[in-house]
């Protein structure tokens, strides 16, 4: 079967551009600091409107060849490598640094905006594969970022709660991002608790003995900040754990915009409709998708958690955000602007 450009691996690889200009910003301080700032939030927004959206989907038969190759899998290895590294690289140079000032401030948000933005959005699509070391790459990457139990979280609790008010992951009609961040995190983290001592229960094992896995998710991120700042010194910790913070809070914004006042109603007593089309917003502009690895895609995700990446397809039946990600992101901090653009598309197609 050939395959046009659009459908290899190399589009994949230009999300590197986010590493490669922390890498820079490191290096050379000064303005290039602000400059995963800029091609995170006006760069890639632009190139959004530049070349516009990404209506097609792969065929059954695209499907099954796409999902057997080897090559769309190695775009992630490299970026667990690049993100590693830029991280290793930057506590060595803040460790040279005699204090916190801005410009590591700012470095440290671009990496940030790196292990938030591409690194847990790897993390998540190999967080959903049954290899076993290619969850733990996910693993790494999320002990990176101080979010270790999202795997747990995200295909256990987000998945099979999507759209329902006990979702921590999911949006509510009205709730500002702020709120939601604030929600989103502690909820999630308290959930996966809940999870682990239900899981050891069914088994008749203490609760909340060593076999919950919430003691090694919760500890492996404060123990690798620890040896941090043992050996670069305290102020490299602090600034390991602000890009973590940057993280998590870009991981928290993506799912308010994914899910943002899609609820799944209560069919009778009891029984939840499915999860359809409609109860995940899509986004389908070309540039952030690659960059993203077509998680703006998010309706097929869910009905296929499974399906690896590259083989996601779109759904009309899905909401249609106006932007990509970058852009909404962006959007959603202003709360007034969110609702009047969201609740005006939502009022269109009779959400509200």
């Amino acid at each position: 079967m050939s395959f046009s450009y659009s459908q290899s691996p190399i589009p994949y690889y230009f999300g590197l551009i986010l590493p490669v200009s922390a890498w820079v910003g490191l290096e050379l301080g000064g303005l290039w600091t602000t400059l995963t700032l800029a091609i995170a939030f006006i760069v890639l927004p632009l190139a959004d409107t530049l070349r516009g959206v990404d209506n097609t989907s792969p065929s059954s038969e695209e499907i099954i060849d796409l999902e057997r190759r080897w090559s769309y899998r190695i775009v992630l290895y490299v970026n667990v490598l690049i993100q590693t590294a830029l991280i290793a690289r930057a506590c060595i140079l803040w460790s040279m640094q005699p204090s916190i000032g801005a410009e590591v401030i700012l470095q440290s948000v671009s990496i940030g905006i790196v292990t938030g933005g591409l690194g847990i959005t790897i993390a998540h699509e190999l967080g959903h594969r049954s290899i076993w070391w290619e969850r733990l790459l996910g693993y790494i990457l999320l002990t990176e970022v101080w979010y270790t139990h999202f795997i747990a979280e995200h295909t256990a609790g987000h998945h099979k709660n999507v759209g329902r008010h006990e979702d921590p992951a999911t949006a509510r009609l009205g709730e500002s991002a702020y709120a939601f961040v604030v929600r989103s995190v502690v909820q999630s983290w308290l959930h996966v608790w809940k999870m682990e001592a239900a899981r050891l229960r069914s088994k008749n094992k203490s609760p909340y003995g060593l076999g919950n896995r919430m003691w090694l998710w919760s500890l492996a991120s404060p123990a690798l900040t620890a040896v941090i700042g043992l050996i670069g010194g305290w102020h490299v910790a602090l600034l390991f754990t602000l890009q973590a913070i940057v993280a998590f809070i870009l991981l928290e914004l993506v799912n308010y915009v994914e899910h943002y006042g899609l609820v799944r109603n209560e069919i009778k007593s009891g029984i939840i409709e499915r999860f359809a089309p409609e109860h995940a917003w899509e986004s389908r502009y070309r540039v952030s998708n690659y960059v993203l690895f077509k998680l703006q895609r998010h309706a097929d995700h869910h009905l296929l958690p499974q399906r690896r990446y590259q083989s996601l397809r779109v759904h009309d039946a899905s909401p249609q955000l106006p932007h990509g990600y970058p852009a909404m992101l962006l959007m959603s901090l202003v709360p007034p602007l969110w609702r009047s653009v969201i609740h005006k598309r939502m009022s269109a197609t009779g959400r509200l």
